[in-house]
């Protein structure tokens, strides 16, 4: 319709219908585009506003995070469904009541403050660990920031931050809560265990005809095709365009001299990373160094080489995670220290080369200055370019049209998935593929698209082409699948009568699991060291909290963590590691964090009865409904 629009701004048509406009204007008047104004404000306490714009700045960080973590784009109706919303306005509240209550005492964060804490914000820093303003204001334009409104917020969160600070300095949780908590934390277990597996599945099992069509119907939802869409697109890639990109010395002397108090090389050290199945034991270990001080025979008691534990000569950044990276860059060289919580467990350090931080001369970096001098000018060609095309389709130009008059790329996909997937499983190649595929379902044909643009500065104009609706796949296309479905299911219900009739038989025979694995020609294995969170391809999460929760010498069934397998067991012993300065510490931290969550949503609360304050949840809702009522007619 819009494109409609733009062919005919300046004929007959268009002429016609800004006096039709004008008209209807004329007789509903203009009121209720400005009666609802105030809808933008979300919530009131005190001289504080929570508007629609901060909050969802709120809200679409948090949905990208959990996306990012989930390594999968969360929809905003996932987000609502799972009452993150809600989740989000709770915060928001608490901060507004810590600001509102700031503004009583007079707490204002100076200039100076800001600026430090936005120069080392790393989000902001470019390779060589500078701050780059062109990355700082494409990340706040991204979140729907301006300058101003992005200074405000951290104002705000600068004067929370320290007001945090100054009320929780000398909380200190109860030593009962402590201990609680060491105990659920460090508490050990060992179990035998056998497992029962379900028989092998064949093709050549018999199912009846009938019995496949009342599954069939039972559940003829999961027989239909997935929804694909064809769509055309034009994308300006910044990597692309900056190879084309000429760079003069000049111009490289002039960047380095501007830059080169912030190029550096950081510190870097070889370690090893031993990991243990306990704390003990590795503490065990360190207690043999400290005698002998032979790396090499702690590697071989371990049953490990170096090629196992070498981390190779990394920087603080590259290391497995925070917390190893923090211990192996406080480490002393050519000593092994620990042990140190990392994704494999307990875990000894070993430092055995430092290389110390070092200023960059211009003729190591001078390739890396060039990369970034012509990534800056493919920016600039962008935004530049973004202009162009936006005229030209302001004008009724299609994308087609634009792509042949400024010599740019342009491709169409036919029946691509919501994951950018072609039918026969490959990915389409596009530097915004997740963020944009989103878009594209999330809208319809013929609507008219903003350009998205990316963290990266990658522009993409794009265009819906056709909606290729889920369709219900016949029955006798979907035959042999629900025939697997329904043995799979047969084999899964004899596995699950089977282990039943034999966990009974077990608690017949007292706990008696030799007996039980003998007289059902089963192997018993041995769990090693559990705790509550070290689930593996055998027991999982929800396994080991059955097992936490049986007694010593009594026994448990839970589904394993891999196939449709169960296993059958017996606690054999429980342990609870040494009560270590350390371990206290981190138990106190835990507590401590967690006290202090309470606390400040106990004084928001209070503070919110004191203040005059007002919310308004009907607006929260509907500004999630116009959002997803925006660009249709």
């Amino acid at each position: 319709m819009l494109d409609l629009l733009r062919k005919n701004a300046t004929g007959p048509l268009g002429i016609a219908l800004i006096i039709l406009l004008v008209f209807a204007f004329s007789i509903w008047g203009v009121g209720d585009i400005f009666r609802g104004y105030n809808a933008n404000v979300l919530a009131k306490i005190g001289n504080r506003e929570l508007n629609a714009q901060n909050y969802l700045f709120n809200f679409n960080r948090e949905v990208n995070r959990i996306s990012n973590q989930l390594e999968r784009i969360i929809t905003t109706e996932e987000a609502i469904n799972s009452g993150l919303h809600y989740q989000i306005l709770d915060r928001s509240l608490v901060e507004l009541s810590a600001n509102a209550a700031s503004d009583e005492i007079g707490l204002v964060a100076s200039d100076d403050a800001i600026k430090k804490r936005i120069l080392s914000t790393k989000a902001f820093k470019n390779a060589f660990n500078q701050f780059d303003r062109n990355i700082f204001e494409q990340i706040i334009r991204q979140n729907g920031l301006n300058e101003d409104s992005f200074l405000v917020l951290e104002r705000d969160s600068h004067v929370l931050s320290q007001l945090s600070k100054s009320i929780f300095k000398d909380i200190t949780p109860p030593s009962v809560l402590n201990d609680l908590l060491f105990k659920y934390q460090f508490e050990r277990r060992n179990v035998d265990y056998i497992i029962i597996s379900p028989d092998e599945i064949s093709q050549d099992d018999e199912v009846e005809k009938n019995e496949i069509e009342r599954f069939y119907n039972e559940n003829i939802n999961l027989y239909k095709t997935e929804e694909t869409r064809d769509f055309t697109v034009i994308s300006l890639n910044v990597s692309n365009l900056s190879k084309l990109e000429n760079v003069l010395d000049e111009e490289i002397n002039i960047f380095y001299e501007d830059n080169k108090y912030n190029y550096y090389e950081p510190e870097k050290r070889s370690y090893y990373l031993i990991p243990y199945l306990s704390d003990e034991s590795a503490i065990k270990a360190l207690e043999n160094y400290s005698s002998n001080g032979d790396i090499e025979k702690i590697l071989i008691d371990r049953n490990l080489n170096v090629n196992d534990v070498d981390q190779g000569l990394i920087s603080f950044d590259e290391g497995i995670s925070e917390i190893v990276s923090k211990a192996a860059f406080n480490a002393a060289i050519n000593k092994l220290s620990g042990p140190t919580e990392s994704p494999f467990g307990p875990s000894l350090i070993y430092v055995n080369e430092i290389i110390p931080e070092k200023e960059i001369k211009i003729e190591d970096i001078k390739n890396q200055i060039i990369i970034d001098i012509q990534k800056d000018k493919a920016k600039d060609k962008v935004y530049s370019l973004y202009g162009e095309i936006e005229d030209l389709r302001a004008g009724g130009k299609t994308l087609e049209e634009i792509a042949e008059e400024k010599s740019l790329s342009i491709e169409s996909f036919k029946n691509i998935n919501d994951v950018g997937q072609r039918m026969d499983g490959s990915i389409i190649k596009n530097p915004s593929l997740g963020e944009l595929i989103n878009l594209i379902f999330l809208n319809d044909v013929d609507e008219d698209l903003e350009p998205h643009e990316d963290s990266e500065g990658n522009l993409n104009f794009f265009r819906i082409d056709n909606i290729n609706y889920s369709q219900q796949i016949p029955l006798n296309e979907a035959m042999d699948n629900i025939k697997l479905s329904i043995l799979e299911n047969k084999s899964i219900e004899n596995v699950k009568n089977r282990s039943k009739e034999i966990f009974d038989r077990l608690k017949e025979y007292n706990n008696n699991l030799d007996f039980i694995s003998d007289e059902n020609n089963l192997a018993i294995a041995k769990s090693g060291i559990l705790s509550r969170t070290s689930s593996n391809e055998i027991f999982t999460i929800k396994a080991l909290s059955e097992i936490f929760k049986t007694e010593k010498g009594s026994s448990f069934i839970v589904n394993a963590a891999i196939g449709n397998s169960i296993v059958i067991g017996k606690v054999i012993n429980i342990d609870l590691l040494e009560k270590s300065e350390e371990r206290m510490e981190a138990i106190n931290g835990i507590n401590k964090s967690r006290l202090e969550n309470d606390l400040i949503i106990s004084l928001s609360e209070e503070h919110q009865k004191e203040l005059s304050s007002e919310i308004f949840l009907d607006r929260l809702n509907l500004l999630f409904e116009s959002r997803e009522a925006e660009g249709s007619f």
